[in-house]
């Protein structure tokens, strides 16, 4: 566990979680443990509701959306997590991650053309990502320990990342993807890969240097100092976003004519346009 900054107890009382992060808790609310790390999460919500709007808009395959929605449920897992301190409210936060990078690898390994489940790859695949969720579930459950989920979660982010670079680079399946299409796949993966990173150094540090960023708040003083909540820019990062979306690009052109599908970007941010969307 990490040490927590403030041993105040607040509406939902002691914590049960196995983790507790460098804010101090119940400092600015009676209800809310974590201000900056709960709240920061709309951000993450915000980001996959708005990649549902956009693949709802473009006619995409409803596996992309099961993606979004995975994601919105990590935001709102972790919201509830980092108000309570509560074990329940933890595992509605770590849950998801896991489900959610499962499902990206089932995306990325089912690259047979046609997006129903008629194939047995995609059956297979199916099952397949539904036992290790259930038993991942159970595991967890009954071992308690963060680290086993973290080690868990990083082993599956670098299958996903060697699963990307085998497609791009080496796999004759990715080979009929036009070259520029799999640089800019390329480049917006690892985008995202370097922002996620990044948030994942700040979480590091505020865990590592958390006393002295406590003083540091002190002197600064509030709001200002919610900049220095580290955790809360692992939250904020819009790395997941950037990395989904290549991987839509990665799915679609394998899955699809890749002719049919462009990468635009609204508001700053890339998402995947149909290119004729009669061809559904």
């Amino acid at each position: 566990m990490l040490n927590s900054t403030s041993p105040r107890v607040g509406f939902h009382g002691a914590t049960t979680a196995t983790l507790d992060w460098c804010e101090a808790n119940y400092q600015f609310s009676y209800y809310i443990a974590e201000m900056a790390n709960t709240f920061s999460n709309f951000v993450t919500i915000a980001f996959a509701i708005y990649g549902c709007i956009l693949s709802t808009s473009q006619y995409l395959p409803q596996r992309f959306l099961v993606g979004y929605i995975g994601i919105a449920l990590v935001g709102l897992g972790s919201c509830w997590f980092h108000a309570t301190l509560q074990f329940q409210a933890q595992l509605a936060d770590e849950l998801p991650m896991i489900y959610v990078t499962t499902t990206t690898l089932w995306l990325l390994f089912d690259h047979q053309s046609g997006f129903t489940f008629k194939s047995t790859r995609t059956r297979l695949l199916t099952v397949a990502a539904l036992v290790f969720n259930v038993l991942f579930t159970w595991s967890y459950y009954v071992n308690r320990n963060p680290v086993y989920h973290q080690v868990v979660f990083g082993t599956l982010l670098f299958c996903i990342l060697f699963r990307i670079y085998y497609l791009l680079t080496m796999s004759s399946v990715g080979k009929h993807v036009p070259a520029d299409k799999r640089r800019t796949i390329a480049k917006l993966f690892g985008l995202g890969v370097a922002q996620f990173s990044f948030a994942f150094l700040l979480w590091n540090l505020d865990n590592m240097f958390c006393d002295t960023l406590t003083k540091w708040k002190v002197s600064v003083g509030w709001p200002l100092a919610f900049f220095l909540e580290g955790h809360s820019w692992w939250h904020v990062a819009s790395g997941t976003y950037f990395k989904f979306i290549g991987i839509q690009c990665i799915a679609l052109c394998l899955k699809d004519d890749h002719r049919n599908f462009t990468l635009e970007h609204r508001l700053g941010l890339p998402y995947v346009k149909r290119v004729d969307k009669r061809a559904q």
